[in-house]
């Protein structure tokens, strides 16, 4: 062992140390560590001739030893430390809490409180540019401004970006719509300059105790609302590409004099004391929000070393960059739900505790040509966004379609039924029959309803106050059975209160032997041990009779948190049961008999704003089962049915 002296260049003082002279510099580096003489910013150096400190490279530590590179003076040793020319990432980590969760907020990313995975590795690469940029921020809407202010700068839809910018839009405090609004409108003229990429994935990050106890807590509690708890105390997400450097903002007066003039209000952009955070904010007396700036009030800085006068030196900024510890993150990319990054076998307990959810809707228009009796239309899923196809095809998320389907004339006499034809392995696709009471080739123009309901196997409807349950029945079809039924045993609110269960038949194959019938279904409280009944009947429409009941499964959708209306049918002009609306809009509804009555079998015929009831017409000549034993219909002296009514935005 030998004393030797350790100087860090750029410091005064050396320290003094005893070590062993044919150690290797991995081993030093592990004891200078225990002594906080050394971190992941110093790395060892020789001495030239010329008096320059040569730095070696902690990849070449092993090779060399300490006897190779002290300096010998005057029979004193001395040993030369300098600062890492190489940015690490454990430092910015340490610095700017990458591996910790974020939430979007109208006061920038806000960082969690607690750490859900902790990062061991990552893919830090340094970006060669030719200097700096100059470029313009704008927004376009309320949900582009929450995204850029948020670092997400980039020119892209990414719907994982855009479902946690709907969250962060959500939770909207202490701002005016008068003051949001002005502020969408403003425009910043920004330099940066970009120093380094840094990429993480699921393989670079190991879960903490904590987030692995709270998770199980919360799975076993039952309660989906306990993982929203957990988002709070972890964040929704971790960005799995950070660009590292710095930029500058400066409010274009121009424009924003422009766009406040009618309001007097002053626009300006601010931070909070955490640098990560971009604070879009107003300085005005009516505004609850108070700016605060390092320079000025036009003026933000995310990174580099920057006077505190009024005075902001470009210059002197841009150099200062050129030390890595002055980077702060500039920009964001790729987020993840922090639940993505859970073992596998805890992601998907985590899914399933959550439990299913409404994962789209949206409203089509088909054109729907009955050019021949018995014809069926297909309704393919095409058209849908590409992350809800994906999912469709993914079988994690165990994807069930409803289905809806309106008249656009409110003076057309068909109606129309849909049902689901899926295949294994397949996507989904809507069976749409119309019923007409004499055939005429005809078009038909349709608006669809589509609610895709399914596991949410990305989290992006974590937050959701709707939660829906699921029931499905398989029907084996049986000889001369015309209809049938299926009991069901449900909690007693579920039938009598305004939850609402909806139902659609579901088939696994499409051929001559089915394509022509219609599965019609109307619910029927039994009145005993809070059980209720679910009518099933076809009908082919190619032949205009009832027919026998093919193979098919029975979906019902209960869809918990929400108030739906429930109507009773009225009785206009030839004393026909109808439902009338204000607004056009395709509805989901369901058929509800109040009473068990052997009432004739019901079908419901949804225009824009009117609900009717219809009744097939039978060419049986009154020999079949349903013909002969169920002729009565509700009527104004005997209305015992009632619709519940579900609308999606």
């Amino acid at each position: 062992m030998s004393d030797i002296f350790i100087k860090t260049i750029g410091k005064p003082t050396p320290k003094l140390d005893r070590l062993n002279l044919t150690d290797n510099l991995s081993n030093i580096r592990l004891e200078l560590e225990k002594r906080n003489t050394i971190d992941e910013t110093l790395s060892f150096s020789k001495k030239t001739p010329e008096n320059e400190f040569a730095e070696i490279e902690l990849e070449n530590e092993k090779i060399f030893f300490l006897e190779n590179i002290i300096d010998n003076v005057n029979s004193c040793y001395f040993l030369y430390l300098i600062k890492n020319s190489r940015p690490s990432w454990k430092i910015l980590n340490e610095k700017c809490k990458l591996d910790y969760g974020c939430t979007m907020s109208f006061d920038g990313i806000k960082k969690a409180d607690k750490r859900a995975f902790i990062m061991k590795d990552c893919e830090l690469t340094e970006i060669k540019t030719g200097g700096h940029e100059r470029d313009k921020l704008e927004f376009e809407s309320k949900e582009d401004w929450m995204k850029k202010t948020n670092l997400f700068i980039g020119d892209c839809d990414d719907v994982n970006i855009l479902n946690f910018v709907k969250l962060g839009l959500s939770l909207k405090k202490g701002l005016k719509d008068e003051n949001f609004n002005n502020e969408v409108k403003s425009t910043y003229q920004y330099t940066e300059l970009a120093k380094a990429s840094l990429r993480v994935s699921k393989k670079n990050l190991v879960l903490t105790e904590d987030f692995e106890n709270d998770v199980n807590d919360a799975i076993e509690s039952k309660d989906p609302r306990k993982f929203r708890k957990i988002t709070k105390r972890y964040g929704q997400f971790i960005p799995t590409e950070i660009i590292l450097g710095g930029r500058v903002y400066t409010k274009d007066i121009k424009i924003s004099l422009e766009s406040s003039a009618d309001n007097s209000i002053e626009g300006s952009v601010n931070t909070s004391v955490d640098p990560l955070n971009l604070r879009m904010g107003y300085n005005s007396d009516n505004s609850s929000k108070k700016s605060k700036f390092y320079s000025s009030n036009r003026t933000k800085i995310l990174g580099g070393r920057h006077p505190n006068d009024e005075n902001f030196d470009e210059k002197a900024w841009i150099e200062s960059l050129e030390d890595y510890q002055n980077w702060d993150c500039i920009e964001y990319n790729d987020p993840i739900s922090i639940f993505q990054f859970l073992p596998d076998d805890l992601r998907k307990k985590t899914i399933e505790s959550i439990g299913k959810r409404i994962l789209y809707t949206s409203t089509e228009d088909y054109d729907y040509e009955l050019y021949e009796l018995g014809r069926h239309g297909i309704f393919e899923l095409r058209n849908l966004p590409d992350n809800i196809l994906e999912i469709i095809l993914n079988e994690e998320a165990d994807i069930d379609v409803f289905a809806t389907c309106v008249d656009n004339d409110e003076d057309s006499e068909a109606f129309f039924n849909c049902q689901i034809l899926k295949k294994q392995k397949a996507r989904p696709s809507i069976i749409i029959h119309g019923i007409q009471e004499k055939f005429k080739q005809l078009k038909y123009q349709l608006k669809i309803k589509i609610m895709v309901i399914g596991f949410d196997i990305y989290f992006n409807h974590i937050l959701s106050d709707t939660s829906v349950f699921l029931y499905k029945d398989e029907y084996k079809s049986k000889s001369s059975c015309l209809f049938d039924s299926m009991n069901y045993k449900l909690e007693y609110e579920l039938i009598t209160g305004n939850t609402p269960f909806l139902g659609i038949p579901i088939l696994n194959r499409l051929d001559s032997s089915n394509n022509s019938l219609i599965i019609g279904h109307n619910f029927c409280n039994i009145q005993s041990n809070n059980k209720f009944r679910i009518d099933t009947f076809s009908y082919c429409v190619k032949n205009k009779r009832y027919d026998n009941l093919p193979d098919f499964s029975f979906c019902i959708l209960i869809i918990s948190n929400n108030t739906t209306q429930s109507f009773n049918f009225e009785f206009g002009w030839w004393n026909k049961p109808c439902i009338n609306f204000n607004e056009p809009n395709p509805r989901y509804v369901s058929l509800y008999l109040k009473k068990d009555i052997n009432y004739s079998p019901i079908f419901l015929n949804q225009k824009s704003k009117q609900i009717t009831i219809e009744y097939v017409k039978c060419d049986c000549g009154n020999t079949c089962s349903i013909c002969k034993n169920k002729t009565l219909k509700i009527t104004a002296y005997q209305n015992d049915a009632e619709c519940k009514v579900y609308s999606t935005r």
